[in-house]
């Protein structure tokens, strides 16, 4: 019984080295990716036109539309493959980012509504990040299993990386994100229990990476690292997902057991367990005394409100608000507001502070499907119906329904 366990225990380890190391086997290299790198030269050469663009947040067919700033009426529309990610606006609001599940990624011009350059970095992408000071965008990519680092300028590749262990296997990528200059991207793999820190600064700061002491004699290697170094932390369970607070200290993530997790960046370590698990990126705030974070339950039926107020950072839940079945939540930055839809057009406004519904407003028929701000904050568009869907504009500043 002993050897036909063992023998079964080194079959299913055979298979699981060969599957993992079959992501290697991939025909889409560094030169796939130059082939595949479209310059729209006429549009780059192009004046802009003195205005800014709001992406609408409906998506149908697969096709994202510009809306004018001014009447927010549609201005140009584009054909996208399915989302990887949401998109990603540049630093200084002139570009938006652009990542589909295939692999390509395109950079457009929020005063055109054009494109400029398009490229594709892989065959099967989990998401895109852009670094801190605007210099480079991070793909993630499942297959192949690698990381893609891109100029932000040009879309041009900078660095290829394998996601592999110290034992040379790959992993696809779950999920990476910015967590600012002093720890850089995060990637999550999804084949082992790590979480990579990676810097994208140069030099990267002193003491960054695998294997460094803190010792004078370390100083010359810290200059003549390369660019992205690697930190790998280990964690107990792989993420299945993740997202970074405001002051990118702490990342909020959801790991392979269902259960929701805080990971100090600067302690590199968990802090605390959570109750819930649909973490949501827009739902992280800072008061003057304490971190905070909103959950919506696994089952989307209610809102937990959790807070850091201990020293060490330890994450208690405050409270736990009702708020019937959520299709579309989201909150602006700044904001003292949560909007949570619901099936029958009904919108609700909770207040961040309170954890009391300030406000309910019923903006139309049908189910709201996503609820979304403006790069500016000064709308929030909503994606609203069943077979027909409408785009619903609510002014923030007016406190009105525009559109």
């Amino acid at each position: 019984m002993k050897k036909l366990i063992i023998s079964v225990l080194f079959i299913f380890n055979a298979i699981s080295l060969y599957a993992a190391q079959s992501l290697e086997i991939s025909s889409w290299d560094l030169d796939k990716i130059n082939a595949s790198r479209i310059v729209y030269s006429k549009n780059i050469s192009k004046e802009d036109i003195k205005k800014n663009l709001y992406l609408s947040p409906i998506i149908t067919k697969q096709h994202l539309t510009f809306l004018d700033h001014m009447t927010l009426e549609p201005s140009s529309e584009l054909k996208v493959g399915e989302l990887a990610g949401t998109p990603i606006y540049g630093p200084e609001g002139r570009y938006v980012f652009i990542t589909s599940k295939d692999g390509w990624i395109g950079k457009y011009n929020l005063r055109t509504g054009l494109p400029e350059f398009k490229v594709r970095v892989g065959l099967k992408t989990a998401n895109s990040a852009l670094s801190g000071n605007g210099h480079f965008l991070l793909v993630g990519n499942q297959h192949p299993a690698d990381l893609v680092f891109l100029s932000s300028e040009d879309l041009s590749v900078v660095k290829i990386i394998p996601v592999q262990d110290r034992k040379g296997i790959l992993s696809p990528v779950n999920a990476v994100r910015n967590a600012g200059d002093l720890h850089g991207f995060i990637v999550a793999p999804q084949n082992f229990p790590q979480i990579w820190k990676i810097s994208y600064l140069d030099p990267p700061p002193i003491g960054f990476g695998d294997g460094w002491n803190h010792d004078y004699r370390c100083l010359k290697d810290h200059m003549d690292k390369p660019l992205f170094p690697i930190k790998r932390l280990r964690i107990e369970q792989t993420l299945s997902d993740f997202y970074i607070d405001e002051k990118n200290i702490y990342l909020f993530g959801v790991n392979t057991r269902g259960k929701g997790i805080v990971f100090d960046l600067d302690l590199s370590r968990i802090v605390s367990q959570l109750d819930d698990s649909s973490i949501t990126p827009d739902l992280t705030w800072e008061t003057n005394d304490a971190s905070q974070l909103a959950i919506l339950n696994n089952d989307k039926t209610s809102l937990s409100f959790y807070s850091n107020t201990s020293h060490l950072g330890k994450w208690s839940k405050e409270a736990a608000v009702d708020v019937g079945h959520v299709t579309a939540i989201t909150s602006c930055p700044q904001s003292e507001t949560i909007w949570i839809g619901g099936e029958s057009g009904k919108i609700q406004l909770i207040n961040k502070h309170s954890h009391a519904v300030e406000q309910t407003l019923k903006l139309g028929p049908g189910r709201i499907n996503k609820v979304s701000c403006t790069q500016d904050s000064k709308y929030i568009l909503l994606d609203i119906g069943d077979d027909k869907r409408i785009l619903v504009a609510y002014d923030n500043l007016m406190q009105k329904i525009i559109r």
